[in-house]
């Protein structure tokens, strides 16, 4: 299908379904400072985070559009401010669903399309116009694409996980089995395109057999998923407080990371591994917070405050 070009204009500007519920993981509020000047920009929502395939940036999806820090400074891509849900990073651009911004030419909803880092161009892949899906990941590598359906489309007969090898030109429906509780986060092995890991309010589950089958390994409410680049999962949840765990796929054993301390009732909203160094980490939190680490957690720079990027010394 041929790609849409996703250049600035100059005009002004679900529930997953079934047993399984999307936690909204959207924050209010941000402001990032643009780089090479002191004005700040604002965006209302975080949908997502992920590292570039360089290792060089992190995108973060808002309701209007992508930001990147990179070179410990914020700034807007300078593309369509389109809002992206869904968003998974891969290894030369991303996958994502969503909706245009207000008056672009592209279809709404987005259904799932595919793009480069920073978003100049779209690829329309599937129901392109017809559904938005709020639970989507994909396999960093591997480029398979896993999806929680809300209802039935033209592609999908019913509710429930589907999954793609083929940037969504055919699907296959998981079993689901032993999986429970309302779904509140979706990962995908970076290169296994056979293994996902679901987080519920009941705990965090992996599958190795496409989502058919599940086995539990966390039992608190999970927040917050992703692989990592070194056969471990980081989990966010969302118990008494929330807190960030690495658990090993090999041993199964859990490690719990010290974070900054977060306030009553806040939790992990989003995390992130770098492709390129696995102790780069970065996670967003529901206070319009965001922190990395460079050296696998043993500690943290806030790079949003409040809901205000800032701009390393």
């Amino acid at each position: 299908m041929m790609k849409k070009s996703n250049k600035p204009k100059k005009s002004p500007m679900l529930m997953w379904g079934i047993l399984l519920t999307v936690i909204a993981a959207s924050t209010a509020g941000i402001f990032f400072l643009s780089k090479g000047t002191e004005k700040s920009v604002s965006f209302d929502h975080i949908h997502g985070i992920g590292y570039t395939g360089d290792g060089n940036s992190l995108v973060i999806p808002a309701h209007d559009g992508l930001r990147i820090y990179e070179e410990d400074t914020w700034r807007n891509a300078e593309n369509e401010p389109n809002d992206y849900m869904g968003f998974s990073m891969i290894n030369d651009g991303f996958y994502s669903s969503g909706h245009p911004a207000p008056g672009s030419d592209l279809k709404n909803p987005f259904g799932i399309v595919k793009s480069d880092n920073f978003g100049s161009e779209i690829e329309p892949l599937t129901l392109y116009g017809e559904v938005d899906f709020h639970g989507m990941a994909a396999g960093y590598n591997s480029n398979i694409i896993y999806v929680m359906n809300p209802q039935p489309n033209t592609v999908m007969a019913s509710p429930g996980l589907y999954f793609s090898t083929d940037e969504a030109r055919t699907w296959k429906n998981s079993k689901l089995n032993n999986l429970v509780g309302s779904a509140s986060a979706i990962a995908v092995h970076p290169e296994n395109e056979q293994m996902i890991a679901l987080g519920t309010d009941q705990g965090a589950f992996l599958s190795a057999d496409n989502g058919n089958t599940f086995n539990q390994t966390l039992k608190e409410p999970v927040s917050a998923m992703t692989y990592t680049f070194d056969e471990k999962v980081a989990i966010g949840s969302r118990g008494e407080k929330a807190k960030v765990t690495i658990l090993d796929l090999i041993s199964l054993e859990p490690k719990e990371l010290s974070i900054p301390s977060p306030n009553e009732g806040e939790f992990i909203s989003f995390i992130a591994v770098n492709p390129k160094d696995v102790n780069v980490i970065a996670y967003s939190t529901s206070e319009n917070n965001v922190y990395q680490s460079k050296n696998g957690g043993a500690s943290w720079t806030a790079i949003v405050k409040k809901g205000k990027g800032v701009k390393s010394d």
